[in-house]
């Protein structure tokens, strides 16, 4: 790179008049090597292309990409059409939002919570302050459910060996396997499902069970607390759920386990955990 004359610079600058405005000061000198820079647009020698037939190409598909860019931005989306009620529910204004206590189950263990909705479409889920088993917190878990509402992938009908079925061919199928099994009292029949913390459909299990003593009823998880009751068992003698009190302990010894993360009152936990902090605890002891 050639060096910068100084004295041609302030006499070049001494020569203007108004405001002045450069990039660089090889930009103001006008060196040669900007120059070369300026009448090549491209810096990969692309003032050297002299091959039409290439250019000609280069053009085509530039060409082509760029219509195809704007095809795709002006396809049509399908026709949806708003259909008012015929009759409006009482509760619904648009706009306003409803709340309604449910429960999320998470790990064989619900979690009470409050469903924001609009126009009937869940929204946001909200703590359900009034609950004394979380006294007023969410997780991540609760927060990240009302995103599989709209997952694009989730499935929109039920199938049936790759066809499209409807809820009447659903139930009629289920009950014609189940009164089918009744006929030599459920051997063969297996019920698989993930644990059940619902009164109602675990009354309705048992009541298929009953009438199938043959059958067999499988419940599984991906990750299960099955160690925890077993040394509860072992040391309790049958398979009970431990209670924590964290605003009355002084040191904390969790050994392969994280209460505020995974137990089943992990929110209530982290609440006693953070009062007990602020009334004085400072230690916690973690093994893992």
């Amino acid at each position: 790179m050639s060096e910068l004359d100084l004295s041609a610079i302030r006499a070049r600058l001494a020569a203007k008049q108004g405001p002045t405005y450069w990039r660089s000061l090889e930009e103001l000198a006008e060196t040669p090597e900007f120059t070369e820079f300026l009448h090549r647009e491209f810096p990969a020698h692309a003032s050297e292309f002299n091959d039409p037939s290439g250019r000609r190409q280069f053009l085509k598909l530039m060409g082509a990409s760029i219509a195809l860019a704007g095809a795709a931005a002006c396809t049509r989306q399908p026709e949806e059409l708003i259909v008012p009620y015929v009759k409006q529910p009482e509760e619904i204004v648009p706009g306003k939002p409803l709340f309604f206590a449910t429960a999320m189950p998470h790990g064989g263990f619900a979690t009470p919570v409050l469903a924001e909705s609009h126009e009937g479409r869940p929204t946001k889920i909200e703590s359900n302050h009034e609950h004394p088993s979380i006294r007023g917190g969410t997780d991540v878990f609760a927060q990240g459910s009302i995103l599989t509402l709209y997952d694009p992938d989730r499935s929109k009908t039920i199938t049936y060996r790759g066809e499209i079925q409807t809820w009447a061919d659903c139930t009629a199928a289920l009950t014609g396997a189940v009164n089918g099994a009744k006929n030599n009292g459920g051997a063969g029949f297996r019920l698989l499902t993930e644990t059940i913390t619902s009164p109602t459909l675990a009354m309705q299990i048992d009541e298929v069970m009953k009438s199938l003593p043959a059958a067999k009823w499988t419940v599984f998880d991906p990750i299960t607390r099955d160690s925890a009751r077993a040394g509860a068992k072992a040391a309790l003698g049958q398979d009970v759920e431990t209670r924590y009190n964290f605003a009355n302990a002084d040191v904390i010894l969790a050994l392969d386990s994280d209460l505020f993360e995974n137990s089943p009152g992990r929110l209530r936990y982290a609440r006693d955990f953070v009062d007990r902090i602020d009334n004085g605890l400072h230690r916690r002891i973690a093994v893992r």
